[in-house]
């Protein structure tokens, strides 16, 4: 998966499939979990990048959103039958791999 085809219109499908890799055999017990949670990733990470431009959020602010995003996802998914918070954050980690550059490159400053 190509990180420079990531736009702000496919953001939450990228980090979808980005994370569902990681799942391996369990990925049948968090899909519609998992759906959800890298749409709102990636609103939050479109609010983010939007407040960024017009300078109407700090960069630590940004990274505070971002985390509070980070941790609600990581509890829902952890909620699933059979999965443990290390393979939550495993899927997270590698959602927000494949956007990285591309959210860093929209808000001028390291956020991933």
């Amino acid at each position: 998966m190509a990180t420079e085809n990531v736009t702000s219109s496919n953001l939450g499908d990228k980090i979808f499939a980005a994370a569902k890799s990681s799942f391996g055999d369990k990925f049948a017990l968090v899909q519609h979990f998992l759906k959800d949670e890298s749409e709102k990733l990636a609103i939050t990470l479109r609010m983010i990048m939007q407040a960024s431009a017009k300078n109407e959020i700090t960069k630590t602010e940004a990274k505070i959103l971002l985390n509070q995003q980070k941790v609600a996802a990581s509890a829902v998914l952890t909620t699933a039958e059979g999965m443990t918070a290390v393979a939550a954050q495993a899927a997270i980690n590698a959602a927000l791999k494949v956007v990285k550059d591309f959210v860093n490159g929209k808000i001028g400053f390291s956020l991933l």
